[in-house]
């Protein structure tokens, strides 16, 4: 388990919400069902157990960024779609969605029957207001940049349907749907009042929760597709570290653990089940374009044919990534751009770039494992002299104009899965606010644009095409790698997850069993 599957700017978000230590006994305050029996299978075997550090944040829908925040609401709300483990949208609270011709209008047609926790229906208004408070000017929700500049208003159409309006035509907009904090909530929520009444309309009810100590979950039986949810509930335990974590997955207290490289050297992967869920993250290389060496295009060119991208996914992700070719289109997005040459380690281009020179430059990032990896693999290239300088995220993304991920020559950060197009409005355009290369590019702006404008298949193809050769020739941002979301779970858990445990998989438990 990570906590990388947020946007750099969410973790600012995070470190301004800390909230003091409160212990929670929350069993039946959430429903107008009887919680008795339920409640009582939380001791029961069939309870999926995972572990979790502290959020050190307030547990929010609306505003929660950190990973462990986001599951601990999660497991109780419900998005409108979610993914799979091959980017297919699944329909959870939403059953259709339909654009527009000009694209410029999305309808979302609601399940009927779904209820909330409370027992009250889940109808359009809640959606309207769920959105509206993203979306809003005052919003401190993560999720709120993912729609700047595309969605204007959303307003309801009877009490089963909801019209998102965009300002400019999007045609992946159904993906931001995926993102983080769009659990519906209902339209009289209160913020700031979840743990005080833990509503959604989701897979689970939260039974308790202890700053410190985790969180125990019973199966919501209102669910709109409670047949599907096999187990009895889930437990999010709180470890202080990765090792605690360790000891605990080995002594059977908890049932599944990230594949790190320190778990990989502690067990036998062959007594756990191995579960590779997609694609989830990059880790981008940000070169900064206005100050020396990377104002070179020659040196930025040769700073990514230098790099052993094989290498990295051995000995950062555990084999746990697929090489990417420094364009922001995933795997398993819809449409692969075309025609760029696959670029791998290639030492005779990178002296006939560098032409003898020597240039020499720091590595900044709190990422230290894959900072450390990255210079001892450009340091063994002739023409490179590379210092690393590893912070603290909380020293990475301190606030302030001056904050080292927006400012120091190069930086490592970590970039959650999105559609393609939404890399450009963040981090190649002039003026967007993580624009960690200081990068100006107006045609590659025009071209997502556009690309977000069409719906047909040849266009968008060509634009793709179009899109991905300046990134791979420009280089603002070198992307080595994607990687994927793999764990060690117990062999008593039976059936296969959607996906990763994630917010944009809605945290899916359909058909996951856990056996006698």
């Amino acid at each position: 388990m990570t906590s990388t599957r947020f946007s750099p700017g969410a973790r600012a978000a995070v470190a301004a919400l800390a909230v003091g230590a409160v212990t929670v006994a929350l069993a039946g305050c959430a429903t107008g069902t009887d919680t008795t029996n339920t409640a009582a299978n939380s001791d029961a075997d069939a309870v999926y157990r995972i572990p979790i550090t502290d959020p050190g944040s307030e547990i929010d829908p609306l505003t929660v960024a950190d990973y462990n925040a986001q599951l601990i609401s999660g497991l109780v709300t419900e998005p409108l779609v979610s993914l799979d483990a091959d980017g297919a949208l699944n329909p959870r609270l939403a059953t259709a969605w339909e654009a527009s011709e000009d694209g410029l209008t999305w309808t979302v047609t609601l399940r009927e029957g779904a209820l909330f926790n409370d027992g009250s229906p889940v109808t359009s208004a809640d959606v309207v207001a769920t959105f509206e408070a993203i979306t809003g000017e005052d919003s401190l929700s993560a999720g709120r940049s993912a729609f700047e500049g595309i969605l204007d208003s959303v307003a309801a159409d009877g009490d089963g349907t909801v019209v998102f309006t965009l300002a400019r035509a999007f045609s992946d907009f159904p993906l931001l749907l995926t993102g983080t904090n769009t659990g519906i909530l209902p339209a009289d929520y209160e913020p700031g009042t979840w743990l005080d009444n833990p509503v959604g309309a989701g897979q689970f009810l939260l039974e308790d929760y202890t700053v410190g100590e985790g969180a125990t979950y019973v199966k919501n039986p209102d669910y709109w597709d409670a047949d599907d949810i096999l187990v009895d509930g889930v437990e999010l335990k709180i470890y202080d570290d990765s090792q605690a974590s360790l000891l605990a997955f080995q002594a059977g207290e908890i049932d599944r653990i990230a594949l790190t490289s320190d778990v990989a050297a502690a067990v036998d992967e062959s007594q756990y089940q191995v579960i590779s869920s997609g694609y989830n993250k990059f880790d981008g290389i940000f070169l900064n374009v206005e100050a020396a060496p990377f104002d070179d295009p020659a040196v930025r060119e040769a700073l990514a044919w230098a790099i052993d991208r094989q290498g990295l996914i051995d000995n950062v992700y555990e084999g746990n990534a697929d090489i990417a070719n420094d364009v922001t289109f995933f795997p398993d997005y819809e449409l692969q751009p075309a025609g760029l040459e696959q670029r791998e380690q290639d030492l005779d281009k990178v002296a006939e770039l560098l032409d003898g020179r020597t240039v020499s430059f720091t590595i900044t990032t709190d990422n230290q494992l894959y900072g450390e990896v990255l210079q001892q693999q450009l340091n063994a290239v002739p023409g490179f002299e590379v210092d690393l300088d590893v912070l603290t995220g909380e020293q990475y993304y301190a606030d302030g104009d001056a904050t080292p991920w927006l400012n120091a020559p190069l930086t490592i950060t970590n970039w959650a899965k999105r559609a393609p197009s939404q890399y450009i409005s963040l981090i190649y355009t002039a003026d967007a606010a993580w624009n960690a290369s200081h990068y100006a590019n107006p045609e590659i702006e025009q071209l997502g644009q556009s690309f977000d404008a069409t719906t047909d298949e040849a266009e968008r193809q060509g634009l793709a095409d179009d899109i991905a050769a300046i990134q791979w020739s420009d280089l603002p941002v070198i992307i080595p790698t994607f990687a994927k979301g793999s764990v060690l779970q117990s062999t008593r858990i039976e059936g296969e997850f959607a996906g990763d445990l994630d917010f944009d998989t809605g945290y899916s438990f359909a058909g996951v069993s856990i056996s006698e």
